[in-house]
């Protein structure tokens, strides 16, 4: 019977060794996978900052983007409407030039050939200024200056031919001329 109860002992220290063997392994294990939960609740909250961050960054940048775009065809289209602008007020002041008649008309013409001509010249007036033109080329006082064949394509003024040079004259050129000397000055009086 001593045997029985040692074999008992036996088996009991046994089942008591191997009960806290596992109770030991449970434990690491539970330490372990609360180590783990851990870890892994560190990295999502570690990747969601990261994603929330980058997320922020790409709106800030896309937002930075569309005003810059925004700022940049709202310039581009102050500028077109600030052109159109200039180009009418031009055109208004070449409808106004090529609408002048009677004396206001023949001091412009007669302004021309004193400034443009030397002497000796052939001038081609535009058919709307040949008749004042045939009255004024003996008028101004530039000598020598004779009357030629009607200019086509031009709507007023005249063409200068000389011995070695052709100006043009007409009120078109004339209207380039003073837009490139006095377009910065209009563009400031408009929109300053």
């Amino acid at each position: 019977m001593d045997n029985t109860k040692g074999a008992d002992r036996l088996i009991a220290s046994i089942m008591e060794d191997a009960q806290a063997q596992a109770d030991a392994l449970e434990a690491q294990a539970a330490e372990e996978a609360a180590a783990i939960r851990k870890k892994l609740d560190e990295d999502r909250e570690k990747l969601r900052k990261e994603f929330s961050e980058r997320a922020e960054a790409e709106r800030a940048d896309t937002i930075r983007r569309a005003v810059t775009n925004a700022e940049l065809e709202g310039r581009k289209e102050l500028l077109a409407k600030k052109r159109e602008l200039i180009d009418r007020a031009y055109s208004e002041a070449y409808d106004r030039l090529c609408g002048m008649q009677g004396a206001e008309r023949d001091r412009i013409l007669k302004k021309l050939l004193r400034t443009e001509c030397e002497g000796g010249e052939t001038i081609c007036p535009a058919s709307a200024d040949r008749e004042a033109l045939s009255r004024l080329v003996g008028a101004c006082g530039v000598p020598g200056l004779t009357l030629g064949n009607t200019q086509g394509g031009i709507q007023g003024g005249f063409v200068v031919k000389g011995s070695n040079f052709i100006k043009d004259c007409s009120f078109k050129a004339l209207m380039e001329s003073v837009r490139s000397e006095t377009l910065e000055r209009v563009a400031e009086i408009l929109f300053e």
